[in-house]
């Protein structure tokens, strides 16, 4: 089934009915845009701008802010603009319409479900979802499947001798039952870092696992249907905690669709194998449609082991739609709405022929690495031929701390092991930072960036 059959397929289930987008980046749900009737799109970042819309409403214009996803919660700011944002929302939930969102929340389903005579969800209900973001549970029960994960320890917050046991074997990953985009992550490599670097966490419990170094932090697309069929997408090497565009030791910034290639098509087999057993995990548990999983090879043993479940869209989904575009595919926000409405799984496509075949391209997310907030100046983007900026703000929003400056979409590698950039790159993508970027003058008078 080539991409246009199964958009014929999909726009016979919905028929007149308007198609809206909720999530996180407007610029997401791009791949939406080929249905006539996706006609509305909320998001927190980065408007999507499409002149087809009726109506676009995202957070950051409204604010003039663009937060930290991976800190900021809709559901506890209590701003006029956040309010505004939520109205609206609502108001567009009084007609009949199809609604996609990057991830189930309170909020949406405090809006849907007085709207629910007139809309239709294609999404879980946001407490039925959370479960799989509870890491600890989540690993336990694919342990059970077969699926080879990070080993760890769960250790309740008074066993501090335990962990002060464990560090005297060497460095210690520590993660609170909960986490995102390496919000929740911390190395703890000696007793005295434990108080500092521990992270904050409410439960009575965290994990600690053995630092698995070296190693290549690998990324996977993919959508699981009722039957427990998994759809694979766009494998990558992952971006992970590289100084200059993150602070998080293991913050998130970015894949490589190229490099991806490069690996041992048995590196690939044993990310797909556990991909799909993630998936037919998740059916068996009553989860369907997009997920993500993240990974890494390690390299002292030629293993690779599961660190994480994305149980949502990710960050590295909208680049991965604009992949399949490219070849033809049916893409994972296609395959979402086609598992929520019991239509049949594609044809199975093996990674290693995915990576072999996509679109050797890049993106690298750059933060903002400065404790204070920022703001884009008047200076154009710079002409380059292998650079292309996307996710820029507007010249009136203030970017905080740890909030996204830019993402950098790069033809080719930009990377070997997933932990520092090839060439020149560092240094072209900082040096964009500071360009376009200025300390907010409510903070630091005209200061530039450093």
């Amino acid at each position: 089934m080539n991409r246009k059959q199964r958009i014929l397929e999909l726009y016979s289930r919905l028929g007149r009915r308007g198609l809206i987008w909720y999530g996180t980046r407007g610029t997401d749900s791009q791949a939406l845009l080929e249905f006539p009737h996706f006609s509305k799109v909320f998001s927190l970042i980065a408007p999507l701008g499409a002149l087809s819309l009726e109506l676009e409403v995202c957070l950051e214009t409204l604010k003039g802010e663009r937060v930290d996803l991976d800190a900021y919660r809709i559901a506890t700011d209590t701003s006029l603009e956040a309010l505004k944002f939520q109205r609206s929302l609502f108001e567009s939930l009084k007609e009949p319409a199809v609604v996609m969102t990057y991830r189930s929340d309170p909020v949406f389903t405090a809006l849907y479900y007085p709207s629910s005579e007139f809309v239709e969800y294609l999404g879980l209900f946001h407490e039925r979802q959370a479960p799989f973001e509870h890491k600890p549970w989540v690993e336990t029960e694919l342990r059970k499947w077969g699926v080879l994960t990070v080993p760890r320890r769960y250790l309740r917050d008074d066993d501090r001798d335990l962990l002060e046991d464990l560090l005297a074997g060497g460095p210690v990953v520590a993660r609170a039952t909960r986490s995102d985009g390496g919000e929740g992550l911390a190395l703890i490599e000696a007793p005295d870092e434990i108080d500092a670097k521990l992270p904050p966490h409410s439960d009575g419990f965290f994990s600690v696992a053995p630092y698995l170094v070296p190693n290549i932090p690998l990324n996977v697309n993919a959508v699981v249907f009722q039957d427990g069929s998994v759809s694979l997408h766009s494998p990558s090497l992952q971006l992970i905690g590289i100084p200059g565009l993150t602070n998080r030791f293991f913050g998130y910034c970015g894949n490589d669709f190229a490099q991806i290639r490069e690996l041992d098509a048995e590196i690939l087999d044993s990310l797909e194998e556990t991909t799909i057993k993630v998936g037919k995990w998740l059916a068996s548990m009553g989860y369907i449609g997009a997920f993500g999983i993240d990974a890494l090879f390690y390299l002292r043993d030629g293993k690779v082991y599961l660190t994480e479940i994305n149980p949502r869209f990710q960050g590295s989904s909208h680049l991965s739609s604009l992949i399949d575009i490219d070849l033809d595919r049916s893409d994972m926000f296609l395959e979402h709405m086609a598992a929520f409405w019991g239509l049949s799984p594609p044809a199975p496509l093996r990674l290693r022929d995915l990576a072999k075949h996509q679109r050797r391209i890049s993106q690298v997310i750059c933060h903002n690495c400065t404790p204070y907030p920022v703001r884009r100046n008047s200076r154009q983007v710079p002409e380059t031929e292998d650079v292309e900026c996307m996710l820029l703000p507007a010249k009136d929003v203030i970017v905080d701390p740890q909030a996204i400056l830019f993402r950098a979409v790069i033809e080719g590698s930009v990377t070997e092991d997933g932990g520092s950039l090839c060439g020149t790159y560092g240094e072209k993508l900082q040096y964009l930072a500071r360009y376009l970027f200025n300390a907010d003058s409510s903070s630091k008078e005209d200061k530039e960036v450093r």
